[in-house]
Order: structure tokens, then C-alpha cells, then sequence
């Protein structure tokens, strides 16, 4: 079974690819920068330069001939997310490249599509737990970050599972080698971080190498046109930075009782467990 990977230079691609390789099957890398990928990957023979940006529709059907599952993890996160337009080219990749992704797919008679979302689009909830089934946060205080989110999940919705069997899995933050955990422990490590609020509100959090494990799990055991949370269990943000600081050797952080108080989100990941016949092996500190 060949897998189209589009996006497989990131964090989570420098993870999937070679878990997907040691499952057998072979894959198609759509990388931006091809010179990348192969260093990256020279195990991998397929490597074709695509960059989702500046693509022309009508290439994209020929870059998935022949095969089976197209997986849209490409994603363009800024470094400062406060700096002017830092969130252009993410919302991009998850509109006009998931709407090109898709009909490209159609076209080419690809099975089944698999799409990176994001669990921090539900809104607030508190100490409940979120399920699938929670609509995403539609309030126009979180319109830059939920808006997009909705958007391209919309299209990939309205898309009939029997053309298209799409499944959306929608990760929690990112923990682990380069992800934006390492800033956190640098942060502690100088006295600078801090716990917003009383830090009780939870976080729910993933080890990339599971959402790795969690894409593979969906080839071949997510229903056409499902969703499910890619999570490991949720903790509360002060005692997870507390943990950290701890496993890091570091100050713990101070708490701010007058910083706004983030969203909860408590996350469950009993669907996947279930559906996917996948659980998290990883645990989201150090």
C-alpha cells in the first residue's frame, strides 16, 4: 500500500515517515524542499518536491497516482504567533491546501484521506471532559486560530466518504524532541516561565511519536468520515509545568493570579483507543 505524505519534513512528518516504513508500507514524500527530504529520509524513493503554497491544482492529481492514502500533515506554525500575519501561510495550508488536497485526491482515485487537526479549536470547558462530539469554538475572541480549523474540517465533511473515506485526527499539543516543549523547558530552566491564572485549568497533551503511531493506526482501522482526539490523558497546566520543571531539574515556576486564565481543555482519547486500537506509549515529560 503506497501513502502519500504531504508535509513529511516537520516534527511530525520526521516521525510518521519512518513509522510508516517500519509498517510495511511505502511512501510517497510531498515535501517543499526535496533535498530536505532526502536527507531526512534516504530510505524513502519517492520524494517529490511540492510545495502546497505555490502549487498548480492540475499538477497535484499526478503526485498521487497510484496511491492508496494521502495524509495532510503540513502545517506552517510562526514562531512569535502575536507577530503581524505569523498565521497567513497556516491558514492557507488548512483552507486553499486542504480544498486542492482534496479534489486532487478525487481525481486521483485515492482511498482514503487522512488530515492533521488540532483539539485546541474546542472552547473552554472547564473540569468536563471534551469528546469528538464538542462543536469547535466559533467566538470571535479565537476567530484567527478556530476559524481556519473550522473551515477546513467543514470541506473535508462535505466530502461523500464514498468517493473519499476521510478521517480527521485532531492532536493535542505537540511534547517532545522539537516541538515547542523544548522552549518551555529553556523558559524554566531561566526563571521565566510561569503558571497563568491558578493553573487549574488542564492541557491535553501528546508525545509526537504517538500522533505518529495514531496516523498509522487510522490506515487501516478509522471508519470512513470519522474524528477522534489524539491525546494522552489530560493534566492541569500548573501541574504539568511543575512536572516538568521537576523532571528538568529546574526552578518550578511561579503562579500569576492576575494573568488571564487560559482555556480547559480536558480531552478524551477513549475513541481512539477503541476505534483505532491505539493508546499512547509515550509519557509528555522528559
Amino acid at each position: 500500500m503506497r501513502v502519500a505524505v504531504v508535509g513529511p519534513t516537520g516534527v511530525l512528518g520526521r516521525a510518521l515517515v519512518p513509522a510508516l516504513l517500519q509498517q510495511g508500507y511505502a511512501v510517497r514524500a510531498l515535501a517543499r524542499t526535496s533535498a530536505k527530504a532526502r536527507r531526512l529520509f534516504p530510505q524513502v524513493t519517492e520524494i517529490v518536491e511540492c510545495d502546497l503554497l505555490a502549487s498548480v491544482a492540475e499538477e497535484l492529481p499526478a503526485m498521487l497516482d497510484g496511491c492508496d492514502t494521502v495524509m495532510h500533515i503540513a502545517t506552517a506554525i510562526p514562531r512569535d504567533f502575536m507577530a503581524p500575519h505569523a498565521w497567513d501561510a497556516n491558514t492557507r495550508l488548512r483552507t486553499d491546501g486542504v480544498k486542492m488536497l482534496l479534489a486532487a485526491s478525487l481525481k486521483a482515485g485515492v482511498r482514503r484521506y487522512i488530515q492533521q487537526s488540532i483539539t485546541m479549536a474546542y472552547p473552554d470547558h472547564g473540569d468536563s471532559w471534551i469528546t469528538e462530539e464538542m462543536p469547535l469554538d466559533a467566538s470571535p475572541e479565537r476567530a484567527r486560530v478556530c476559524a481556519p480549523v473550522m473551515t477546513m474540517e467543514q470541506m473535508i465533511r462535505d466530502t461523500p466518504v464514498e468517493e473519499l473515506e476521510w478521517c480527521i485526527l485532531r492532536g493535542g499539543s505537540f511534547v517532545g524532541q522539537d516541538t515547542f516543549q523544548d522552549d518551555t523547558l529553556e523558559r524554566l530552566r531561566l526563571g521565566q516561565e510561569i503558571v497563568p491564572c491558578d493553573g487549574r485549568n488542564f492541557t491535553s497533551l501528546i508525545h509526537v511519536s504517538d500522533v505518529a503511531t495514531a496516523f498509522v493506526a487510522a490506515v487501516e482501522h478509522a471508519p470512513a468520515g470519522s474524528v477522534f482526539n489524539v491525546v494522552a490523558e489530560p493534566l492541569r497546566q500548573g501541574d504539568y509545568l511543575d512536572r516538568l520543571a521537576d523532571s528538568s531539574g529546574a526552578p518550578r515556576p511561579r503562579r500569576d493570579q492576575s494573568a488571564h486564565c487560559p482555556p480547559s481543555w480536558r480531552c478524551s482519547n477513549q475513541a481512539a483507543k477503541a476505534r483505532l486500537k491505539w493508546q499512547p506509549l509515550h509519557g509528555v515529560t522528559p
